[in-house]
């Protein structure tokens, strides 16, 4: 065999395999003021919704950010009801927020369209309690008429679709890591350190993974992203904390998203 030749083809086949390689790229950071409670993306996948909640001031506020630039939409934008909030839908053109009681079960008790460009109000319909949403429409009722009655509205305009007494689960497009008791992580991680379970998730040729270890008298939640021994991501999500954190990262769509401090949210391709 020719050597120039097979030097090329070896060289190809290094090429090939380089770019090949799921290398996360960093594509946004971006801090919101309180403590982001709810993430919602919609089924176009072109923009990511955010509410945020201040414990302190008893303000929630809603944002939403453009997926392709990581560029806020529009950012905290808060309402006339301060607090009694929360993001239900994220539709094509349009955030779907339902406002609720203060009983300690609190259900639906008007519904409110965002506009995604601007955050402006779309529509509101107070007389309507929000069943569940997906891409065919919001099922409603209204809880003032016995027997309970569902419709379906359209979300971009608040008007009647059709009829409908079917109540189905939306489809879920997020992907989460398993809660696992034991794994194997990389040799240079002491796992006498590590506290309660571990979030595991293997994405193509990625091992993503984040814990709680201990730091200092508290613990701190860690996020690796690594393949063999070679590691593209090692972040401390929170740190100086006495308890254990829920959900720490997810992926849609070849985006891994994950919220640091309570206060940013990351996103990288993967």
């Amino acid at each position: 065999m020719n050597i120039l030749f097979l030097i090329k083809s070896i060289a190809l086949f290094l090429l090939i395999k380089i770019m090949t390689e799921s290398v996360p790229s960093h594509l946004f950071s971006q801090k919101i003021n309180g403590f982001i409670w709810k993430v919602l993306i919609n089924s176009d996948l072109t923009y990511i919704a955010i509410e945020s909640r201040n414990s302190e001031t008893k303000l929630v506020t809603f944002s939403a950010l453009s997926l392709e630039s990581g560029d806020f939409l529009f950012r905290e934008i808060k309402m006339e009801e301060d607090w009694n909030l929360s993001l239900a839908f994220a539709a094509t053109s349009n955030l779907i927020i339902t406002a609720f009681d203060q009983s300690l079960i609190p259900e639906s008790k008007g519904i409110i369209s965002l506009h995604i460009n601007d955050g402006s109000v779309n529509w509101q319909r107070y007389n309507l309690s929000l069943n569940y949403a997906d891409d065919q429409g919001l099922m409603v009722f209204d809880s003032k008429i016995q027997p309970r009655k569902y419709y379906r509205i359209d979300p971009g305009t608040g008007e009647i679709l059709t009829e409908a007494n079917e109540i189905r689960d939306t489809e879920n497009r997020l992907i989460f890591p398993e809660i696992l008791s034991s794994y194997k992580l990389p040799d240079w991680i002491d796992e006498q350190m590590i506290n309660g379970n571990i979030s595991a998730l293997k994405y193509h040729d990625l091992e993503m993974v984040s814990f709680h270890q201990k730091a200092s008298g508290s613990l701190e939640q860690r996020l690796l992203v690594y393949q063999g021994d070679k590691v593209f991501i090692d972040d401390i999500l929170i740190s100086g904390i006495q308890k254990l954190q829920p959900e720490s990262f997810f992926i849609c769509n070849k985006h891994l998203f994950y919220i640091r401090n309570k206060s940013e949210i990351i996103s990288y391709l993967v």
